[in-house]
């Protein structure tokens, strides 16, 4: 099996850039990445360079604009010790938390060790999942219809997520993986950690989609994003929708309450200039319609 390093690792989504490493469709690949910080835990380096370190760009042979990559996680392994870092104007309530505050957090059979002597259950997923635009796109806090740093806490080992391809070989990138985060990562970050993620990559001819999708071992979820999360939570919801209309013969309006009582809309990560929004309906929900 191929291995990419995170040597290979970029800043920016270039869509004429030249990849560092070339897959069949099908194929394998382990990929290994940063964390978000690159390492660093002194907050005031990482306040004048945090840039979100993305691993890639992988090109898959006969991808094509309108195809979508599908990208199975068959593990995702954690290294190192990971890190949570509030920082300075970021987060809920930065105006509340204005200094920056680092977290050494230790990872051991199976848990998140906190100094506070709290143990959390580790659920490590990656956030940072982006095929390449037709612009140029930085890889760290935007999000859009290629996917980007969605911070998709659901998007663990067993999971499967669907990307539009804009430019041949969809151009894929990996990184921002995370041992454990809440939805919203309320304080600014995830434990952020650098990891060992064993991928398949599929070209799925002519999906053409609208935006991401994933399959969670619970959920199907659809994506969305904007400046002004209403605007973007209804995006969500109407995506998912349509969905049931379009793709698994559901009526409107059976559709759209189905979304109300066997779905969720969630927001993924703190406020932006572009935050990801998720609208998720139970897997067992979906299984029974179409």
């Amino acid at each position: 099996m191929k291995r990419l390093g995170r040597e290979h690792h970029i800043y920016i989504l270039e869509p004429e850039s030249i990849p560092a490493i070339t897959i069949d469709s099908g194929e394998e690949l382990m990929v290994e990445t940063w964390d978000a910080f690159i390492g660093e835990r002194d907050p005031l380096v990482l306040e004048a360079s945090l840039k979100g370190p993305a691993t890639g760009p992988i090109a898959v042979n006969g991808a094509q604009p309108g195809d979508a990559l599908k990208v199975e996680f068959l593990s995702i392994t954690p290294k190192d010790v990971a890190a949570h870092m509030v920082m300075p104007g970021r987060g809920f309530l930065a105006e509340e938390f204005p200094e920056a505050y680092p977290t050494l957090i230790e990872l051991e059979s199976g848990y998140a060790l906190l100094p506070s002597g709290v143990r959390i259950p580790l659920k490590p997923s990656m956030g940072l999942v982006a095929t390449t635009p037709t612009y140029r796109q930085e890889t760290a806090s935007d999000s859009g219809p290629y996917g980007g740093d969605i911070d998709l806490k659901e998007l663990v080992e067993g999971s499967t997520i669907y990307l539009p391809v804009f430019v041949p070989g969809g151009m894929l990138v990996l990184g921002d993986c995370h041992a454990v985060v809440g939805d919203g990562a309320v304080a600014g970050t995830g434990a952020e950690c650098s990891a060992d993620t064993h991928i398949r990559v599929t070209v799925e001819k002519g999906m053409n989609l609208e935006g991401p999708r994933a399959l969670t071992p619970d959920y199907f979820v659809v994506l969305s994003h904007g400046d002004d999360l209403g605007p973007a939570m209804r995006q969500a919801v109407r995506s998912m929708v349509n969905f049931l209309v379009e793709e698994k013969g559901m009526e409107p309006y059976d559709a759209y309450t189905l979304c109300s009582l066997a779905g969720d809309v969630r927001v993924s990560r703190t406020f932006r200039p572009i935050s990801p929004v998720k609208m998720m309906l139970s897997r067992d929900a979906l299984e029974q319609v179409g």
